[in-house]
């Protein structure tokens, strides 16, 4: 019996799977298929897109079609392309030719209705020529259909299924070789699933899906660091702790104020993971609710240290402050106020904005997600927002990244009725020329903060090209965008850059270590005070033959100190010279004075 997945991919609060990223639902639905004895094909959309004759061919002598898709939070991708339901269409018209002798079967979080935009009502739209749609998890309903052929739309499954004695999850981790990205994956690792908020105070945000797709419940440290020795044995050296709600309720006490952290279970479960994936090279994770940080602030500090001990740097915690207004959160029982942001961000600043070097990323960083399309919106009540972020900028505080979006609206959710009878007042103009203001305003000090220049970009990969500029990223959570001034990297090649400015959102940066006898003019004049003219006098004395020519050369351009900023640039000769900005320096301020 064959069955091919088809990778649709998805975006939910609590869980990823846009390449780079791979998801646990295709990992889990291949551990149902393989433990069942069946042979399994793997398909991303964007593969089928290239390819749609071939996979034409191919669908019609599958017994399941499997796809997995849905969004329910809106996005910009750089790694691919969701399905969309108008090419979900063509699958299934593809899958009931003639010679078609399958099933096709749609899961994921397209379940709660589907849109591609934010701002915009979710529908339930299913194509014809799909046959069974899961409405429960699609783990479990696969599952019982390959063994009974009956279909069980909402089946749901626990904990003690996934990583008992059929090991589900760990069983499923071969298929991510069958990616086109693979080894360069980032495997999203889950954790808990439901909303921690509705279990301990009875209530959820207005708009979350997460909320209403059951009780919350937890996985074992032990089964997330077995799946996690079986990723790390199929080649994957990327984690990221992304399917939960809230990393801070993790084996937590629940109480009147909501979870209380537990820091012993959080160090068991990250211990664990490094233990079980031994080649190991990110270790990220994602969502974590503010109010919980504010309210339990000595747990959850303990929480971050033991966090900051096990991961890797470029962390960074979502947390979903979305709208700041006071009249705003009571509308749509949001999870913080301004004051508990605020606390929330000044103590993960404490425990993690430290850097290990000198001139690595900080260790755990806040992100900021604000939505708009809320109930009760306005105008006037964006000054919330605008003083939120003016505070962090005087405080000389640290934000990963700020991501700023527009609801999707799903049925069932209670932002659906809510915007009956208060709909949002905020005009399109006002949302735009605020979001203008952060992109401006907010975002290049942040950005300058938590990577200056002399920053070591470890491992990114390469994705594109244009003229002398190639583009890549490392793997991580909301990693930025890294412009490297070279023509000679070849697309998916893996290589260390040293930041040597930035954009708005993007870093530009040289290969590290730089030599200068094979450097072009270009990667020469990317050097901080290093100009055209400067660059070909250097060209013109080229070859060197050892760092101290190298230097005394920079020590007749006139610039007092441009030796000292420049030289951890380049290397080729001997190592040496790395010493005195490779040690254990933790001051996150240090970079600014010392490299910049």
């Amino acid at each position: 019996m064959r069955a091919i997945i088809i990778d649709g991919y998805v975006d939910e609060p609590a869980c990823f799977g846009v390449p780079p990223y791979v998801s646990p639902y295709i990992r889990y639905c291949a551990g149902v298929l393989y433990s069942n004895g069946w042979d399994v094909s793997y398909a991303t959309c964007d593969a089928w897109r290239s390819a749609k004759n071939e996979y034409a061919e191919k669908i019609t002598s599958y017994e399941i079609v499997l796809v997995i898709m849905g969004l329910t939070v809106p996005g910009r991708y750089r790694g691919g392309s969701p399905l969309t339901m108008r090419e979900l269409g063509e699958i299934a018209a593809t899958k009931n030719r003639p010679r078609g002798k399958g099933v096709l079967i749609l899961g994921g979080p397209v379940r709660w209705g589907y849109t591609m935009r934010g701002g915009r009502r979710a529908e339930h739209l299913i194509p014809e020529g799909v046959d069974f749609v899961a409405t429960g998890d699609i783990e479990m309903s696969l599952d019982i259909f390959c063994r009974t052929k009956e279909w069980v739309p909402g089946a749901g499954r626990t904990y003690e299924w996934l990583d008992g004695p059929r090991n589900i999850a760990s069983l499923g981790a071969e298929i991510v070789k069958s990616h086109p990205s693979y080894p360069n994956l980032i495997a999203e690792m889950e954790l808990s699933r439901g909303c921690d908020r509705v279990t301990s105070t009875g209530g959820a945000c207005s708009y979350c899906t997460e909320a209403i797709s059951g009780a919350y419940s937890e996985r074992s440290p032990g089964g997330a660091a077995n799946e996690a020795a079986s990723l790390d044995a199929v080649g994957i050296r990327a984690f990221r702790l992304g399917k939960a709600a809230n990393i801070l309720a993790y084996g937590g006490e629940i109480t009147d104020g909501g979870y209380k952290p537990n820091p012993e279970r959080l160090e068991t479960l990250y211990s664990g993971i490094r233990r079980a994936a031994k080649n190991l090279s990110v270790l990220h994770t994602d969502n974590c609710n503010p109010a919980t940080i504010a309210r339990f602030p000595e747990e959850s500090s303990r929480c971050l240290e033991a966090i900051v001990r096990h991961n890797t740097d470029g962390d960074g915690l979502s947390l979903g402050l979305e709208n700041l207004d006071p009249a705003v959160r009571e509308a749509n029982n949001l999870k913080v106020s301004y004051d508990e942001a605020l606390l929330a961000v000044r103590i993960i600043n404490e425990a993690g904005a430290l850097r290990r070097s000198a001139r690595s990323m900080p260790s755990l960083l806040p992100g900021l997600n604000f939505l708009f399309g809320l109930a009760g919106e306005s105008g006037p009540g964006l000054i919330w927002n605008t003083k939120f972020l003016e505070t962090l900028l005087n405080e000389s505080l640290y934000v990963r990244r700020i991501n700023i979006r527009r609801a999707m609206v799903f049925p069932g959710t209670p932002l659906e009725s809510a915007l009956l009878y208060n709909p949002s007042k905020l005009k399109d103009r006002d949302y735009k020329k605020w979001k203008e203001w952060v992109r401006r305003i907010v975002d290049p000090v942040m950005l300058e903060r938590v990577a200056p220049n002399g920053v070591i970009l470890k491992d990114v990969i390469v994705e594109s090209r244009e003229g002398h500029v190639t583009f890549g990223r490392q793997l991580g959570s909301y990693p930025p965008l890294v412009g490297i001034v070279s023509e000679c990297i070849a697309k998916g090649e893996l290589v260390n850059v040293m930041v040597t400015g930035r954009g708005g959102r993007s870093l530009t940066g040289v290969r590290h270590p730089l030599d200068v006898n094979g450097a072009s003019r270009a990667e020469l004049e990317a050097l901080p005070g290093i100009g055209r003219a400067r660059a070909e006098h250097l060209l013109s004395r080229v070859p060197y033959s050892s760092l101290s020519e190298l230097k005394n050369t920079l020590d007749t351009m006139d610039t007092p100190g441009l030796s000292e900023k420049l030289m951890p640039y380049f290397g080729g000769f001997d190592a040496m010279f790395f010493g005195w900005c490779e040690g254990g320096d933790l001051n996150p301020h240090a970079l600014a004075s010392t490299c910049s």
